[in-house]
């Protein structure tokens, strides 16, 4: 009996931990340095969680995870994600992103290498690795703020780029800025790729950033199949672990680190080879993975312009959320994030969670 109250004690003690660290991260009231040190405990859970006691045990996890995922729609709960993380003000992004406004992994050749170089030599990357050619058509999906749309457009002159997004402002954005440089080869699409419907095929197909958002690849892949001309080639960037897979959900009730950075169940870590599993509809013609120093370094410059320019930052957000409170969370929120970020990406130096490059022929 005594040990029953006990362990209910010390249930309620956690409980009431997670809540109060949870309100202080929001209130900005928890050191850096202490933030840095509780999530890498947590990243060391993870692996534990992660990490079984021998092979057949870890391909029959993510074996599992990858049958369970064909029992699932396309994706979930994208709009909570949107609302949270992407419809945020595009002054905001200006400031902390370089030049191209990337919001994904950049591409640090050294260390002096700076955030404007590092977009390019990411965008560089994907443009060789997609192995685009002048005259191509291409489809971008999920393009976020036209980062790579008016990339491809401008190199490629003689491309037709489309990019697709389901946020009404990214798209505001695109179809301005494209009359602003004089990119007459960019078209926007407003839809929810999900859903979906078109008879235009492409010759290449671009996804940075948007299958960690999916569930079911299945049904995902064969759907983009159908917009790959003939000879098409379809070009993913995903973050992964480099072993396990897993839908990002709280792995007990411990754990404050899952919901403070996403909304749990909205996205999946994939291993670094996960699409590997879904050729029912495409074939993997290359695969390449990409440290997760690339990424972390990536966020930490990020944390570095929002933190040089947060009397700048604040009442952009003030307006944004209506009230200085709401807008010192969210600045809060977007330091957490990017904290979160340096940390994941950087453990064990960067081999631990990375970036997966895939290249895809139709079959």
């Amino acid at each position: 009996m005594v040990s029953v109250e006990l362990e209910g004690k010390q249930v309620v003690a956690k409980k009431t931990f997670i809540v109060e660290l949870l309100k202080k991260l929001e209130l900005g009231l928890v050191p850096d340095d202490e933030i840095k040190r509780l999530i890498r405990i947590e990243m060391a859970r993870r692996l534990q969680w992660g990490y079984k006691s021998t092979y057949e045990e870890q391909i029959a996890k993510v074996l599992n995870l990858a049958h369970s995922l064909r029992h699932m729609s396309i994706a979930t709960e994208v709009e909570t994600l949107d609302s949270q993380l992407y419809e945020v003000p595009i002054d905001f992004l200006k400031i902390t992103n370089g030049n191209n406004l990337k919001g994904s992994c950049c591409y640090f050749e050294d260390d002096s290498t700076t955030i404007d170089e590092a977009e390019i030599a990411m965008l560089d990357l994907y443009c060789e690795r997609a192995q685009i050619k002048d005259g191509h058509s291409v489809l971008d999906l999920g393009c976020g703020q036209g980062a790579l749309t008016f990339y491809v457009a401008k190199k490629y002159k003689n491309s037709r780029v489309t990019a697709v997004t389901n946020s009404v402002s990214q798209k505001e954005y695109i179809e301005a800025e494209s009359r602003r440089r004089n990119l007459s080869n960019v078209e926007v699409l407003l839809t929810d790729i999900t859903t979906h419907e078109m008879a235009d095929t492409y010759d290449r197909i671009l996804v940075v950033g948007l299958f960690e958002h999916m569930k079911n690849y299945e049904l995902l892949l064969k759907k983009i199949s159908e917009w790959m001309a003939k000879d098409g080639l379809l070009f993913v960037d995903h973050i992964c672990h480099k072993t396990f897979a897993y839908h990002y959900e709280p792995l007990d009730e411990d754990d404050w680190f899952t919901e403070y950075v996403f909304p749990a169940g909205t996205m999946i870590i994939p291993s670094a080879s996960f699409l590997i599993y879904f050729q029912d509809d495409v074939s993997v013609v290359n695969h390449w993975t990409l440290s997760g120093k690339h990424f972390s370094r990536t966020q930490e410059e990020w944390l570095k312009r929002l933190d040089k320019n947060v009397e700048v930052i604040k009442p952009m957000f003030v307006t944004f959320t209506g009230s200085e409170e709401e807008a010192m969370k969210l600045i809060n929120y977007w330091r957490g994030f990017y904290l979160s970020g340096i940390e994941m990406f950087g453990y064990n130096n960067g081999e631990e969670w990375m970036t997966s490059h895939v290249l895809f022929k139709k079959k």
